[in-house]
């Protein structure tokens, strides 16, 4: 890393860390459960009743989830995506 990044990184909150962290671990399951069960994210948003942008934005880990979203998600993908 160059030193403006690590400069601008180490004044980075710790609950922002970490929340990033987390978004990325939930997208990370997400996409892990998807493969595992050869279900493609255009399926995932018509399971769920979502577009499949929406879907495509929890899947980069940008995503701000809500536990009821993260609830669907697993009730619909049969994982725990907080584990």
């Amino acid at each position: 890393m160059n030193a403006l990044f690590s400069e601008c990184v180490e004044k980075v909150p710790p609950e922002i860390q970490l929340f990033v962290d987390m978004s990325f671990s939930i997208a990370d399951r997400i996409d892990a459960a998807l493969k595992e069960r050869g279900m493609t994210q255009k399926q995932l948003a018509q399971a769920m009743g979502k577009t499949e942008n929406e879907v495509s934005r929890w899947v980069s880990g940008t995503h701000n989830f809500t536990l009821k979203t993260i609830a669907k998600i697993s009730t619909v993908l049969q994982v725990d995506l907080l584990k």
